[in-house]
């Protein structure tokens, strides 16, 4: 079994996910105003900024999935949204919008519970020994 969430960003929360990351990591941001955010789908989502400058030259800015994603992760961390750890995060074009898509697998293997009636009541064996009395001191 798995679990399938969906969470769908704005173009202005992709933007300012990006920046902040790029801000974070000390890595340079392009200086101007972003004009339009396009995706390009094939084997990979790359996000594409295309940026007007204050002198009004325009610039393009193509960034790999994986960056995109490990800001929109940070993104969703920094507003307190849970993300499970052990679970695929795929990008995704869905009516548009960029869409982070998170896989979880329901199929491990269960975990081992012993009882003590499983175990043959271990409070009588051989083995066992009463934990020795503390003496409280002070008032």
């Amino acid at each position: 079994m798995k679990e399938l969430r969906c969470l769908v960003f704005t173009e202005q929360e992709v933007v300012k996910a990006i920046f902040d990351r790029r801000r974070r990591m000390n890595e340079p941001a392009p200086t101007g105003t972003v004009d339009k955010v396009a995706y390009k789908d094939g084997d990979n989502v790359d996000t594409e900024l295309s940026i007007v400058h204050d002198d009004g030259t325009r610039e393009s800015l193509t960034l790999p999935e994986t960056e995109v994603a490990a800001a929109l992760v940070a993104h969703c961390m920094n507003r307190r949204i849970p993300l499970p750890v052990a679970s695929d995060k795929m990008l995704y074009i869905i009516n548009g919008a960029l869409t982070l898509m998170i896989t979880m697998n329901f199929n491990k293997a269960p975990r081992l519970v012993v009882t003590h009636a499983a175990a043959g009541d271990a409070d009588s064996g051989p083995g066992f020994r009463p934990a020795a009395r503390r003496r409280r001191i002070g008032g």
